[in-house]
This record gives C-alpha cells, structure tokens and sequence, in this order.
C-alpha cells in the first residue's frame, strides 16, 4: 500500500541553543545510491518482477525481456575451446543431467591445464550474461570486459530483484570502494527511508517511536552522503540497515510523510544522528565510543530500555551473558588477528561513569594485547560494551539435571566432561525394576572466561528500545529525539 499526501506537520519548539534555519540548509536530494552488495559480489543474478532493460554504459540496449541477467567476475574459459567453467558456488537446484555437465566442463579445464599448463584457462575480469533457464548459471555473453562496466537495469512495470530480493527504483553494476563488484540501488529518497524504518525496528511498534525513527533516519543520512566513490550510503550496519520493499509498510511509510524533509539540527548544522539498539538502561558520551566529543551527544538515563525483557526476541538485548573457554577465546581473537596463546586474563584497564569499557587488556601465555574504544564487541564477541568479566580457574564443578538440554549442549561445547553421574530406579506398575536412568550430572568445567552485560550496540545517541518504551508511555517523537539527542532544534529542509 503506497500512501498518498503527507501528514501536514505541526513544529514543535525543542531546543538550547540558537535557532536553526531552514533556508540556510541543502534540502535532502530526491534519490539516493545505495550500495546494496555488502560486501561486492563475484557473481550475483537481476531481475525483475516484470520486465527488465539492462542498458550498457554507451546506451546500447543489452537486454530487454522477462529473463534473468547475470554478472560475474574473474570468469574462467577453456582458452582452446572458449568454454566457460561454472562458477564455483553450489550448483544448488540443478537437474541430474546439468550436474554432469558441470563436471564435464571441469574434467575439460583439468585436461586442458594438463596439456597446455595455467595458460590454458582464460580469466575475464568481469562479464554480464543472460540466463536462458531456470538451472543456467552462465547463460549468453552480453558484455565482458577487463574492468566492472557501469551496467544499468531498469524495469517500467514491476520491481527489480538482486538475487530474488526486491528493490523499487533503478540498478547499476559499480565497483565498490574496495574495487569488488556490487550493485547499487538508485531510489527515491521517500522509499529508501521507508525501508529503512522498517528494516532498522519492527513496524508494529509505536508510531510516535517510527516517526523518531524516521528522523534520525534522514538526519543521518544528510550528514554521510558524498563519503564513498560510486554510491551514497551502505545498505547495511555500516551506515543504515535497508532491506528493500520487503521491510515496507504503510505505518513505516506514514512516519516517513508525516516528518517529510525534517532533520534534527544543533546550532544551525544536521546531527550526527547515531542510535543503537538498546542502550541497557543509559547512553554514553560519544567521545568514550567514538573519536569526538559532541555536546548534543551526551549520556542520558535510558529506563525505558527494560521493555525489551518482556520481549522474546529483544530479552537478549536487555541483559546477556557470554562464556568461553580459555581455548574458545583464544581460537575467536586468533580469527581476529589477536594472538596472544591461550588467555589467562582480561583487565578492564578503563571503564566509563555509565560502567562501559572504554579500554581493556587481554594476558595470554604468549603476551598481551590492548583493546582501543569499543572494540570488546568485536574482540570478544559482546552485543555491547556495557560489560563485565570473571575470570574462573579449571577445576570448578557444576551440577546440571539430565533434562537441561541447553546448558548440557553449553557445557559440551566449553570442553567440560561428566565426572559425576546420579540415577534414578525406574519401577513398573507391580514394582518390578525396569532399571537405572540419568537425572543428573556433575561437570568439571575448564578454565572459563564469563561476560555479564547490557544492552546492544555501541550505546550513543538514541536508543531504539528505549524510545519505543517512551512512546508506548506517552511521549512525542520530538520528546524522544530531545531526549537522547541535547540540545537539538526540529528544522524542516525539505527534499525527503
């Protein structure tokens, strides 16, 4: 359901500070680029949900129809034949006889290698090519070429659908900024931030906590345009979760027309509009997280992020423990390129007023390494930095009763073992024996690192649960957003 004029909206006055002004800001452009690959794409398949153009860089029409277009990188043929190998992710749902196929082509390059060496297989950079059936996974060349062509595709009639998920507005094949090939979503404005509230907070919740939502949404998104070479913004945590038409709804689209073209300013200039997930009860000052102080994002009592407890998918994002092994940590911050042989310890060597890490020590049988801002997430793993550690030695026991499937899967995995074993004697009707079974066991436990923490994500600016368990108690969206952002003016620049 697409919705018609906009909610006219009524300002409201929050501020400290200097007024902004309207007319001395850039309205917001009227579409965005989107990089919607991730991280790039050595092989990736468009279409479209009615028909699809694909158009070269110079104009020439490569495509038109109901089909499929494939693009791939670092294409390898046979160079005495021309035949092109299959790429060399699962063959997925192909049919017995395309199997056998596949594997001819392969036999061919390792007969062709053997008789000619490495030389004997060409590699094309990149290649656009159009699928004839639904188990073709190379199709009809339509252009190759040594570098990533800026390949366009559209649809007059329907959405288009990168790998089977769909997207409104136009498609173009780039290079990202790290030179991969990915596929960048050119969309109105209006309908990339619809997809983004929906994608970044469920659509059922508060509308009053959407239309915050939405806000910061476009605020943060004035103030990161222009940072990448072929595209805008990232479609993912990078910068804003953007899911496409499949995290549209008429309540997500509603809170983005009711706020059109309104950003959260602080003395005449957008905000750096961060958010996070759940702040676990208070937010932090920006500077212990990221590299700047800014005065409109400071730590502010976040109480209403405990409605998350009562959910049960956002229960883990109040309060959360993580336990390792000594030998499981090693083997996770080894994957991180952190060696330090097997930990022994971790020191929290500063934490913030709000109890956050701000830096931390890991002790290994082989040395020590110094964990920077924010980086115990990533290093251990952690939903937030708002954490806790103990330290327990080998040789500790746990009792666990024989229906604890969970924590007995959890102690397996940790490399624990049974040293203790207690039964029950199972009698029929007449009291005759039918024997022994388990209702217990006692655990030795290995040398165990154990994180106690709150909340999700880095913690500075607004809280999404927390502004949900704002609204839910009556709040505006502007009080949400003065809230968690200080100091802050509602400025309507138009665009979006």
């Amino acid at each position: 359901m697409r919705l018609g004029l906009a909610v006219p909206l009524v300002m409201a006055s929050v501020l400290i500070g200097a007024p902004a002004s309207a007319a001395s800001l850039p309205a917001l452009p009227t579409e965005v680029r989107v990089n919607i690959g991730g991280l790039g794409f050595s092989y990736v398949v468009l279409s479209s949900t009615g028909t699809l153009s694909a158009i070269a860089p110079d104009g020439t029409l490569l495509y038109r129809g109901d089909g499929k277009v494939v693009a791939r990188t670092n294409v390898r043929s046979i160079r005495a034949s021309g035949i092109e190998l299959p790429p060399r992710q699962s063959a997925g749902s192909m049919s017995p006889e395309e199997r056998a196929d596949r594997a001819a082509l392969r036999r061919d390059a390792r007969l062709a290698v053997a008789d000619s060496g490495p030389r004997a297989v060409l590699t094309v950079p990149f290649q656009v090519s159009l699928l004839q059936t639904g188990g073709d996974e190379q199709g009809t060349v339509a252009l190759q070429s040594d570098t990533i062509q800026a390949v366009k595709l559209r649809t007059n009639d329907g959405l288009l659908m990168v790998n089977g998920h769909p997207y409104r507005g136009t498609f173009e094949l780039v290079a990202d900024d790290e030179g991969d090939m990915t596929v960048v979503n050119v969309v109105s404005t209006h309908d990339y931030l619809a997809s983004v509230v929906g994608s970044e907070v469920p659509s059922s919740w508060e509308n009053e906590m959407l239309a915050a939502q939405a806000i910061a949404a476009r605020t943060y998104l004035q103030t990161h345009l222009g940072r990448h070479k072929s595209y805008d913004l990232e479609g993912d945590t990078r910068d804003q979760q953007y899911d496409g038409t499949v995290k549209e709804d008429p309540r997500t689209l509603r809170a983005v027309e009711r706020t059109a073209g309104v950003i959260a300013t602080y003395r005449g200039s957008p905000i750096e509009a961060l958010y996070s997930a759940n702040a676990g009860g208070i937010t932090e000052d920006s500077e212990n997280v990221f590299a700047n102080a800014l005065p409109y994002l400071r730590s502010v009592a976040s109480p209403s992020d405990i409605v998350a407890r009562d959910s049960s998918w956002g229960a883990s994002s109040w309060e959360w423990t993580r336990e390792l092994s000594a030998t499981q940590l090693r083997d996770f911050l080894q994957k991180r390129g952190v060696t330090v042989g097997t930990p022994t310890g971790v020191q929290l060597t500063s934490v913030s007023s709000t109890g956050r890490v701000i830096t931390a020590k890991i002790f290994g049988t082989a040395g020590s390494y110094d964990v920077g801002k924010d980086r115990s997430r990533y290093y251990f793993g952690l939903l937030s930095s708002l954490f806790t550690v103990a330290v327990t030695p080998t040789g500790a026991n746990e009792r666990v009763a024989a229906a604890n499937d969970a924590r007995i899967a959890a102690l397996d995995a940790l490399g624990a073992h049974v040293i203790q074993t207690s039964f029950e004697l199972l009698l029929d009707a007449n009291g005759n024996e039918l024997g022994l079974r388990p209702t217990g066991y006692v655990y030795e436990l290995p040398a165990r690192f154990i994180f106690t923490g709150k909340g999700f994500g880095h913690g500075v600016g607004m809280s999404q649960w927390g502004a949900q368990g704002m609204a839910l108690n009556g709040a505006t969206y502007a009080q949400i957003l003065a809230h968690y952002y200080q100091g802050i003016a509602l400025t309507p620049v138009g665009g979006g």
